[in-house]
């Protein structure tokens, strides 16, 4: 059915459900319940099913319709004309059936010309309004189905109260009463923490404390006015957060900021004020850790930094707060003080090592620096805690001076006492010197110096037997036949400047034996073995140098009588045989040694080849050959003739002569090549010749 909102002079309240619940004007909950069909009207958003709803659950009647023309709203007022008439009463039925097609629920009756309805318009919204009889759209009539029995009329809250700012712990609120239809004549109110009344809170004013942290705070206000029912409503509720500090003055550090001085803080000057207040030092803007007492002395580590402290306030219910102090000037260093002379210990003697003691002083865990004196001026370089004296230091007196620092704090400097005057070191041995190397002529022996209390200089001098070496006094020795069948020792002299000298002999050596020609380059026959030409040895190379050498030619290993030059011309007893030579070398206080050459090769005659063109004819030529050698008659053999790119013929020689006819010969000038391929006693040659072919 098409129902349209009342047409008159009239105020609409609020509009929604949820907003009219806000601003007290209820819906007896259709909110939940508008999808039930009440009276069997249509569910939802619309007028007839709101109000059957209401006379249902509100005037207590059954959920029946009375009559069958009950439905649509139209004819309500008609099919009910018994109990319709003009009369306003709460709980009544407020009809459009003349003027309109619209129910809505009488909720206040303020006179015979003034009341106030709820009602749920089709396809819009819930809504309250306040309609007056001073122009059209005053309802057609009213319909009396149930009325309740009523008293005095409520006043109506049209505007819940309200807590006017944020709830803060010590922080004083006001209450708004809200809107009242019509003005209430007295207003009471209460505060309440979680819905709990708070007790003695009943003023428009009040101060939240720690109890009502963190809980939901409201303020009840209960409405009297004579004639009318008294009604009570309740604010919106608001969290109680915690309250703020305001620091009125910062914190003050007193004290001189310096390395082992005390500093003090203030708390400062607080509102509220706090019930505990806690601190935090900082150098340089950066907390120092374990520094969160109300005093701090500042150490090494705060030298040269500006110190300042954060003082956190606290009280229950408050959020902690925190506030800093000014900063310092930088701390200054702290002093030292040398409590007893640093001393030495020690033989003041050249090459003893001298050590000091730091002494006594005001502070712990220092470092300390040292400055080592002779006759009170500084010795350069001489900064460890040990100094052993030198030769210029000899009668003088030694003394240390010792700076003692530490992080933070000004050095301090203390002399000890000087020591006696210094005294020549001593040198000792700790290990003697040793010779190494075999005790053989010609072989070189070298001295280990051994080792000595402090470094010295080392001379040398070597004895055979009890009998110095005349200008042995080197660290090598190399004995010669004079020394040999004798031992052999060194003794060494270690000097350092400053100290008194001391000597040490090694043991001795087994007696010296006779020495070895070395040969390193064994000798070798310079030449080529040919008839007539000489060989010559080359002694190759040995030590001593200065060693003599004899030789004896060999022929095929066997000596030959006479044969002990150096050189040796090649004769014709030695062709087809291989020469040699031994080479003995003697040198005084040596073994005689001897070396055998390598064997030459054979000895040969130097042969001439020589081909003659005896006859020749179209295509062919006969060559006649003959070989001849010095010192040899009518030598064997063979020779080879090359020609063409590749071919070869061989034939033998007979008593020094051959013959050699080649055939296929192409015309024209052609190059032979003849190779004599020698025998045992003979070298072989070669020989080259062009013939003309026809």
């Amino acid at each position: 059915m098409p129902v349209h909102s009342a047409q008159a002079a009239y105020t609409v309240l609020c509009t929604g459900y949820s907003s009219c619940t806000t601003k007290g004007y209820p819906h007896g909950g259709y909110e939940s319940h508008k999808g039930t069909s009440y009276w069997n009207m249509y569910t939802g958003t619309n007028c007839t099913n709101y109000v059957a709803y209401r006379l249902v659950t509100t005037n207590k009647m059954p959920n029946k319709r009375p009559k069958s023309g009950v439905g649509n709203a139209r004819d309500w007022g008609t099919t009910m004309s018994s109990i319709t008439d003009s009369k306003p009463v709460v709980g009544s039925v407020a009809w459009w059936g003349k003027t309109g097609n619209h129910v809505a629920y009488v909720e206040k009756v303020v006179s015979s010309t003034e009341i106030y309805v709820s009602e749920s318009n089709w396809s819009g919204s819930f809504d309250w309004r306040r309609i007056t009889k001073s122009g059209s759209g005053w309802p057609d009539g009213f319909i009396h189905f149930a009325d309740p029995v009523t008293t005095a009329p409520p006043i109506v809250n049209e505007s819940k109260p309200a807590i006017l700012s944020e709830p803060q712990v010590g922080e004083t609120l006001k209450a708004s009463g809200g809107v009242w239809s019509p003005k209430g004549n007295t207003y009471a109110y209460q505060w309440l923490a979680d819905g709990k009344a708070i007790s003695g809170a009943t003023a428009k004013t009040f101060t939240p404390s720690y109890s009502q942290l963190a809980k939901d705070l409201t303020v009840s206000v209960t409405a009297t006015r004579p004639g009318y029912t008294t009604t009570k409503a309740v604010s919106p509720a608001r969290d109680v957060v915690p309250g703020t500090f305001t620091s009125n003055s910062a914190p003050v550090v007193t004290g001189v900021p310096r390395v082992d001085s005390e500093l003090v803080a203030s708390t400062g000057g607080w509102s509220p004020a706090a019930s505990a207040y806690t601190y935090q030092w900082l150098a340089d803007d950066t907390a120092i850790a374990g520094a969160t007492s109300s005093t701090f002395v500042p150490g090494p580590a705060q030298a040269g930094r500006a110190i300042t402290v954060r003082v956190r306030a606290a009280k229950g219910g408050y959020t902690a707060a925190t506030s800093t102090s000014a900063p310092t000037v930088a701390v200054g260093p702290g002093s030292l003080a040398s409590t007893s002379r640093p001393s030495v210990s020690g033989t003041p003697q050249v090459g003893s090592r001298l050590t000091a003691s730091p002494g006594a002083w005001s502070r712990p865990s220092l470092t300390y620096a040292y400055q080592w004196l002779v006759d009170g001026a500084e010795v350069a370089g001489a900064t460890a805690s040990s100094f052993v004296p030198r030769a210029s230091d000899i009668g003088r007196t030694v003394s240390v001076r010792v700076t003692a620092g530490r992080a933070g704090y000004t050095s301090a400097s203390a002399v000890g006492a000087a020591t006696t005057a210094v005294v020549r070191g001593v040198l000792t041995v700790r290990t003697r010197p040793s010779v190494s190397g075999t005790p053989r002529v010609g072989a070189t022996l070298t001295a280990a110096p051994g080792s000595w209390s402090s470094p010295a200089t080392a001379s040398f001098r070597w004895y055979a037997g009890d009998q110095a070496v005349a200008g042995a006094t080197g660290r090598t020795f190399t004995p010669t036949h004079r020394e040999r069948g004798q031992k052999i020792r060194v003794r060494v002299t270690g000097t350092q400047d400053g100290f008194t000298s001391v000597a040490s002999s090694s043991p001795s050596t087994g007696v010296v034996a006779t020495g070895r020609i070395a040969v390193s380059a064994a000798p070798k026959i310079a030449g080529t073995a040919r008839l007539g030409t000489v060989l010559t040895v080359q002694p190759g190379s040995h030590a001593p140098a200065n060693a003599s050498a004899r030789y004896q030619w060999l022929r095929d290993g066997k000596v030959l009588s006479g044969a002990t030059g150096r050189s040796r011309r090649v004769t014709t007893n030695d062709l087809g045989h291989r020469l040699s030579a031994k080479v003995t070398f003697k040198a005084t206080g040596y073994a005689a040694t001897t070396v055998t050459t390598g064997r030459s090769a054979k000895a040969k005659a130097t042969s001439t080849l020589k081909a003659t063109p005896a006859t020749t004819k179209r295509g062919q030529v006969t060559f006649s050959v003959r070989v001849t050698a010095t010192g040899v008659s009518a030598p064997g053999g063979t020779v080879t003739v090359h020609y063409g790119s590749s071919r070869t013929r061989t034939v033998k020689v007979a008593k020094g002569k051959a013959t050699i006819t080649l055939t296929g010969q192409a015309a024209g000038t052609q190059r032979y090549r003849f190779t004599y391929g020698g025998v045992s006693t003979v070298a072989g040659s070669t020989y080259t010749r062009s013939v003309t072919i026809r």
